[in-house]
């Protein structure tokens, strides 16, 4: 049986490793950017750039703090199997640790965050939070206040789905850590190309797809209301009620007429009186 070949811990795939990584990170941001304005571009309403570049620089924000989060679960994870197997070189790298955990974020993560985000909604529904209630609502005119209890409100639902899949990660390490190593055994001898596919190729995808879900439910979901609207201007004036008209009228008093408490009684003794009068002729002519 042949001996497996060791790799050099000075050839192994860092993420933190050198400006190539660096690099690497920063377009990864700018491919997210683009995903944004792409969406926005195909939306329809389109929102205002205002209200747009507030939803993109809280998704922006929560993804910086993702990618940083991700970072550490994954060193964490590394130095934790390091010293489970007391040996000197591991056999899975940061970058394998890195993308078992970026697959289960932009996978199960998803899911998790919108669940997390509307219960924080509900939460807020029932404590009279305002800011909370509507997520990517930033008031009339735009409330700074507003946004940075929203941008804060994301980070703590980040921050918990993150701790829910590093959870997952160590509860199913061996196995993951398995697939990990089983995938990227091949590239072990070319880190750099290892760092492009965790880095660049699966998160340009995944990323991609991630952002444009999570944008749906981080903005304000406006389509109804202007759906009733179009709806409405291209309406004949008849038709506005939805046929509602073809139903009897019922005899509501006018405004003027309800200026206060108590009208209601008044136009039943004057309804009382009219029957009254109307009754008496017919009595007249009955004992005539």
């Amino acid at each position: 049986m042949q001996a497996e070949q060791k790799v050099a811990p000075g050839q192994e795939c860092k993420l933190l490793d050198g400006e190539f990584a660096a690099l690497l990170q920063v377009l990864l941001g700018l491919i997210a950017l683009s995903v944004l304005i792409l969406k926005r571009l195909r939306e329809v309403p389109r929102r205002p750039l205002l209200v747009w570049a507030l939803d993109a620089s809280k998704q922006l924000i929560g993804a910086t703090f993702a990618h940083v989060a991700n970072l550490v679960i994954a060193l964490l994870l590394y130095s934790h199997q390091r010293s489970i197997e007391k040996a000197e070189s591991a056999t899975v790298d940061q970058c394998a640790l890195y993308f078992v955990n970026f697959t289960l974020d932009t996978t199960f993560g998803v899911v998790l965050n919108y669940f997390l985000l509307s219960g924080l909604a509900f939460l807020a529904l029932r404590l009279s939070w305002s800011a909370l209630q509507t997520t990517g609502d930033y008031g009339m005119p735009v409330q700074v206040r507003t946004w940075l209890l929203q941008v804060l409100s994301w980070i703590v639902v980040i921050f918990t789905c993150k701790m829910m899949i590093a959870a997952v990660i160590l509860a199913f390490q061996q196995p993951l850590g398995a697939l990990a190593v089983l995938l990227f055994k091949p590239l072990e001898k070319y880190p750099d190309v290892e760092l492009v596919l965790v880095m660049i190729a699966c998160p340009c995808l995944m990323n991609a797809v991630q952002f444009w879900i999570q944008d749906s439910f981080l903005k304000k979901d406006v389509r109804d209301e202007s759906v009733v609207v179009a709806q409405a201007a291209q309406s004949p004036p008849d038709r506005l009620d939805g046929g509602l008209s073809k139903l009897p009228a019922l005899d509501t008093p006018a405004n003027e007429q309800c200026s206060g408490p108590g009208n209601s009684e008044l136009k039943l003794a004057v309804v009382e009186h009219v029957d009254k009068q109307e009754a008496e002729p017919e009595t007249t002519k009955e004992s005539a």
